[in-house]
């Protein structure tokens, strides 16, 4: 072979070494999960680079700012990481390594002849493991609404062994512990909760409308902390204590007993003033559900709380009447907020696309390195 053959001959290894090394380079290369999601024809260029933009401004990640964005959904990206992504990255990780050929360096691509399943290499490759707790609208309606009738008949025979029954061990006991109108027991830290509740799905909702840069999301925020105030004030009973200064104040009587409900009144304007116009922009579900949910809480709140004030000023408050009247006023108390957190929930699900309500524990910092 001559001289001139020899100098062609490596120039045409050297540029095939050189292209095997490029191929082999892309190969290796991790894609980002917006590429998989363009070439499936998931999302647009524009909808990634609005994410991207947003992303650098929050620092989320991408999967979860394309969710709240309602480009994709939430289960989609979970899909597309568990089945298609990880793998991927899994496989191309274990292949990717080098060996020395002499004068030549290249790429040995070692292929797996493991015949694990991609889930299985998954759950190795993430070590996590997952509690998820998903919320139906429709099942916790049912549930809470179960929940609030054990209470209330709980309740009522409570107090029927109180006025009826003879004295045996453990009977005031039991109803201090079930009487809806009484304070610091178990139908109080319910209802404390309950609304404790909807302010969490309020901040939620801020949440996802804030990073979508939604109008009037504001708003939302605003009623979380409502909510959280009145979730605070129903278990230290904050309203109640109201009543002596005020009864004393403006020597109230009759419907009137119950002095805090002038405040409540004051409130319940104060709220619509702030609120109204705000409730009246949101789709016509919601805002139904919204004004059932608020009429109902209001009649037992304040109406039937006229109604037992009217009902001890002229008669007694140590009566089964009495027991009825003040359950009917806490039970719709609580059907009320039963129905806010049915319609936040059912609007989390129509107007937020790729958002789930749940609990998840993750092995965060390995999870995050393939996201």
């Amino acid at each position: 072979m001559t001289k001139r053959e020899n100098l062609l001959h490596l120039a045409s290894e050297n540029k095939e070494i050189l292209l095997i090394r490029q191929i082999d380079a892309q190969s290796f290369e991790l894609k980002p999960l917006g590429k998989y999601l363009i070439e499936a024809e998931l999302i647009t260029p524009d909808e990634l680079d609005t994410a991207l933009k947003t992303q650098k401004l929050s620092g989320e990640q991408l999967g979860k700012i394309l969710a709240m964005h309602g480009f994709v959904k939430q289960q989609t990206i979970e899909y597309f990481m568990s089945n298609v992504v990880l793998p991927e990255r899994c496989k191309i990780l274990k292949n990717q390594s080098y060996s020395d050929n002499g004068k030549r360096n290249y790429l040995s691509v070692v292929e797996s002849t493991s015949s694990t399943k991609p889930e299985d290499a998954i759950a190795a490759l993430q070590s996590s493991h997952k509690l998820k707790v998903y919320l139906s609208a429709n099942k916790t309606l049912k549930f809470l609404l179960g929940v609030v009738l054990c209470f209330a008949l709980v309740s009522l025979f409570a107090n029927y062994n109180v006025y009826y029954l003879p004295d045996f061990p453990g009977r005031d006991t039991f109803r201090l512990l079930f009487d809806l109108n009484s304070e610091e027991n178990i139908p109080t830290i319910y209802s404390g909760g309950a609304l404790l509740f909807c302010s969490i799905l309020l901040e939620i909702i801020f949440q996802a409308q804030k990073l979508a840069k939604k109008k009037d999301f504001w708003s939302w925020r605003g009623l979380s902390i409502v909510f959280a105030g009145l979730s605070l004030d129903e278990l230290i009973g904050f309203h109640e204590r109201l009543t002596a200064p005020l009864q004393s104040t403006f020597n109230t009587s009759g419907f009137l007993y119950y002095a805090w409900v002038i405040v409540g009144a004051i409130f319940v304007l104060g709220f619509l003033l702030v609120f109204g116009k705000f409730v009246a922009t949101l789709p016509s579900k919601t805002r139904r559900l919204f004004f059932i949910a608020g009429t109902i809480y209001v009649a037992g709140a304040i109406a039937t709380e006229l109604v037992g004030g009217y009902y001890e000023y002229y008669y007694t408050q140590s009566s089964m009447v009495y027991a009825f009247i003040t359950t009917i006023e806490e039970v719709l108390e609580m059907v009320g907020i039963i129905i806010f957190i049915y319609a936040l929930l059912s609007y989390i699900n129509c107007n937020m696309k790729g958002i789930d309500i749940g609990v998840h524990i993750n092995n965060c910092r390995k999870q995050n390195q393939w996201t």
